[in-house]
Formats: structure tokens, C-alpha cells, sequence
């Protein structure tokens, strides 16, 4: 017989949406490698086979940043479906979260960019520090940490909208046609930091937590579809990467649409699969952000160790940072993640007996 307790924790075990943590995983490998092989977009000779295949791979896992966004609009509003929404409780958890760590890890490349060894890119100077922190070009990845921030401030007010709808399809569609128009032509310095550019995507993220049942039937429903439409856009968005086209904004934004379905089936698919190794899979995604913010780092030292060493087969570089970058970043904040999962659970366990 189940017991009461067992009960609830039932019932809060099959209202957790598993196949999040698969898609952080699959997100968070993603950025990796678009980082890794980016060089090699760059330093091959244009249009040899290795410079297409690494185009290719490049490319096709270019969605990193909407599925990113899309999975913060999922797990900020998720909890609100059967709570009342409030919103500095909201902004101080998810600020907290987002911001500790971020300007932890700018002070971290700042160090590093600011010793003449290594690059000699910031004299220390604390007014250049902070508008660095502030504007995100501390690292050409943190821009991430600027536009989900803008995200949780606007947030609440697409959750009520689209909370408080009868049309709430329409309103998807309206918000991907401004985010559409904001991307192609909202153009100055720093302008990939503006919401306005990824609202969408948050606003899906909000949507599945209003329409769950409703989103996951759809896209099982349509696996040949999406599966399909994924390997066209994401061949569609390399040659026009390729060919240096004018529609490139435009084919993104529509690739990264349809990213964002093909990977949560994948998601939902590697869930039914993959129960074993879901304990693991739960550690990377509460790693993911530590993974996120580091792994430029890491890259960034192995560069320079390449570029010091004379090494100049880009083959041999590529080889070289996949070896060392995935696995060090991946099992340093693996390794730093299970720490602080066992000491908040002793904390736990002490504060119970105590009480």
C-alpha cells in the first residue's frame, strides 16, 4: 500500500519535466563545441572538405543560446502553475542564481585577460571592470548573462499575458514575428545583448508551463515533421553561412525555431531511453551554467598554449581542445556541483535534527 507520503512525492516525481535536464545536457555539449569548432570556420581554407565538415557541424548546433533561453522561461514560471506569482520573491531567487556566479567568473577572466603573459587585453582599471560586468563583453560569451537578466525583469509581465489569454498561440506567433523583425533590424554595438531579440523563445519556455500536455502532444504528434524540418534548416542556414548570404538572420531565426522543437523531442526521447543514467544526467544539468561560464576559459589557455608551442595544423589544434577543454571543464564543475549538493544535503540533514 502506498503511503500518504509516498503518495505527494509521487505526484511532485511525475510533475518534473525530466527531458529539461536531457536537453541541458544536449545544450550544453552543443556550446562547447560551437566554440571549439569555430575555429576551424575560421582557419581552414574556405570551401576544403575539412572547413565544409566543420561548417556543418558548426552550424547545425548553433541553436544553443534559444534553447538556453527557452528552458529559463520553462523552469522560472513551471513552479507558478499551482502558487501565486510574486514578483521580488522571483527576481531575488533567480537573480541570485544567475548573478553570484557570473560576476564570480568575470573577475576570473578579468585576472586572466589582464596578465601580460597570457594576453595583456585589460590594463586593471575598476571603471573599465564594471562596464564590462554591466554591458557583458567581458568574454564573448557572457552576453547570455545580459539577456536572460532582461528576461527575468520582463518576464512576469509575458507570463500574465500569456497566463491570462485565450489565445494563446496567436500570441506565440505575434512575439516570433517581433523578435524576427527586432533580429534583422535592430542593429549597434552590443545589440545581440537585447531581449527583444530572443523574447520568443522565452515566451515558449512560459507557454509550455500553461499548455504542457498540449505542447508535448504536438510534438510527438509531429516527430517525422520536426525531425525533418531540423536537418533542412540546419543544411539551409550552412549554406547560407557558407555563401555569406544576406537572408542570414532571417534563416537563423527560423532554424533556431525549429531547433528548439527538434531537441525537446530528442529530450522527451532520451527520457523513455535513458532512465538509468537520468542521476547523472541531473548532475549536468545543475552544472550546466558552471559549464557555461568556464568552458571559454579553458579554451581560451589552450589557444594560447597552441599558438606559444608554434602548433599550426588546425586539425591538430581542433583535436587538441576537444581532448582537453570538454573534459576539464565538464569534470571540474561535475566534481564542484556533487560537493555542493552534499554539503547543502548535510546542512539539511543537520538543521532536521537539530529542529
Amino acid at each position: 500500500m502506498i503511503q500518504p507520503s509516498q503518495a505527494i512525492e509521487n505526484k511532485v516525481n511525475t510533475d518534473k519535466l525530466y527531458e529539461l535536464d536531457y536537453m541541458r545536457v544536449i545544450a550544453c555539449l552543443a556550446v562547447i563545441i560551437v566554440h571549439i569548432t569555430a575555429i576551424g570556420t575560421t582557419d581552414y581554407i574556405q570551401g576544403s572538405l575539412p572547413h565544409i565538415i566543420i561548417l556543418i557541424l558548426n552550424r547545425s548546433l548553433k541553436f544553443t543560446t534559444p534553447i538556453f533561453i527557452f528552458l529559463s522561461g520553462v523552469t522560472s514560471f513551471y513552479s507558478y502553475r499551482k502558487k501565486e506569482f510574486k514578483y521580488l520573491p522571483f527576481i531575488k531567487k533567480r537573480m541570485g542564481k544567475v548573478l553570484i556566479p557570473y560576476i564570480v567568473w568575470c573577475v576570473i577572466y578579468y585576472a586572466v585577460y589582464m596578465e601580460k603573459r597570457l594576453y595583456g587585453f585589460y590594463p586593471f582599471d575598476m571603471q573599465d571592470f564594471l562596464d564590462k560586468v554591466f554591458s557583458g563583453t567581458m568574454s564573448y560569451h557572457l552576453y547570455f548573462v545580459i539577456i536572460i537578466v532582461q528576461m527575468y525583469i520582463v518576464g512576469p509581465v509575458f507570463y500574465k499575458l500569456l497566463k491570462n489569454s485565450k489565445n494563446r498561440v496567436t500570441i506565440l506567433i505575434i512575439s516570433a514575428v517581433i523578435t524576427a523583425l527586432c533580429a534583422e533590424f535592430i542593429r549597434y554595438e552590443n545589440s545581440d545583448r537585447l531581449f527583444l531579440k530572443y523574447m520568443f523563445f522565452f515566451m515558449l519556455g512560459i507557454y509550455v508551463t500553461l499548455e504542457y500536455d498540449r505542447y508535448t502532444s504536438w510534438i510527438n504528434k509531429h516527430k517525422a515533421l520536426i525531425s525533418a524540418l531540423y536537418v533542412v534548416c540546419a543544411a539551409v542556414y550552412t549554406a547560407v553561412s557558407y555563401y555569406n548570404l544576406s537572408i542570414y538572420v532571417g534563416v537563423w531565426f527560423l532554424f533556431s525555431v525549429v531547433s528548439v522543437f527538434f531537441v525537446y523531442l530528442v529530450g522527451l526521447v532520451m527520457k523513455k531511453l535513458m532512465k538509468n543514467i537520468y542521476p547523472f544526467v541531473k548532475l549536468f544539468g545543475q552544472s550546466s551554467y558552471y559549464i557555461y561560464l568556464m568552458h571559454p576559459l579553458v579554451l581560451t589557455l589552450m589557444v594560447l598554449y597552441t599558438r606559444e608551442n608554434g602548433i599550426l595544423s588546425v586539425t591538430k589544434r581542433l583535436i587538441m581542445y576537444f581532448l582537453t577543454v570538454m573534459p576539464i571543464t565538464i569534470l571540474s564543475c561535475l566534481s564542484f556541483t556533487f560537493m555542493k549538493n552534499k554539503i547543502k544535503a548535510r546542512k539539511k540533514t543537520a538543521s532536521a535534527a537539530s529542529s
